[in-house]
């Protein structure tokens, strides 16, 4: 446990500068050198996550149109950058030794623009050592627009890499640290200017879960 709390200190300041996957697998194989090559028993499992994001880039895309409804110009800008958070439940099973298939339901709320969306959708994740250890997982889901300002569109990708704090005999404590990419198409005016048709809205950000593994 000590030698994963030294390299943790050693990667999460990385994680936080880069979505890059190879710094993620890299870290996750740092963490599980004495990785166990025998077959694990298959198991379902099932996840459930509170989490924090914060932005670290939000993108607003719209066109502008003259008096008589023609297209001027598209134009772009970073909208000031804030925080989400939300509750995430996934149901996992083994697919191939150290590889897990799950289904993930949850909701989102991103404070920039109060956007709500129920999330549907499914989750990757790789076992370095067994099921109940480090992973690294990639998630993708459909948002169900819950505000009125989006729509509901297959807009969200997250890459992460899932660690236990604690392990008892009922459940894990697990900590995940992942970079979130959210896409959404904007159905009102952000900046109202006169002439503005709004497009896409489109956020970047790093955070963090803390869930149990039962």
């Amino acid at each position: 446990m000590k030698k994963i709390l030294t390299l943790l200190s050693l990667w999460i300041p990385v994680l936080m500068v880069s979505q890059n996957p190879f710094d993620l697998l890299n870290a996750g194989k740092s963490i599980s050198q004495n990785s166990n090559p025998d077959q694990i028993p298959k198991a379902w499992f099932s996840n459930v996550e509170i989490e924090f994001g914060v932005n670290s880039q939000v993108e607003y895309d719209y066109a502008l149109y003259d008096r008589n409804d023609k297209l001027v110009s598209g134009m772009g800008i970073n909208l000031e950058r804030k925080v989400s958070y939300g509750i995430l439940y996934s149901i996992n099973y083994p697919v191939l030794n150290k590889l897990t298939i799950g289904a993930i339901s949850g909701i989102q709320y991103q404070s920039q623009q109060k956007i709500s969306a129920l999330k549907i959708g499914g989750i990757l994740r790789y076992h370095f050592i067994n099921y109940e250890s480090v992973n690294i997982n990639l998630m993708t889901a459909y948002n169900i627009a819950l505000s009125n300002n989006i729509e509901s569109q297959m807009g969200n990708i997250r890459l992460g890499l899932q660690f236990p704090i604690t392990k008892t005999d009922v459940f894990n404590l697990n900590l995940n640290l992942f970079g979130d990419y959210n896409y959404y198409v904007v159905r009102e005016k952000i900046l109202n200017e006169l002439y503005e048709s709004p497009s896409t809205l489109i956020f970047r950000s790093y955070g963090f879960s803390l869930g149990l593994q039962f």
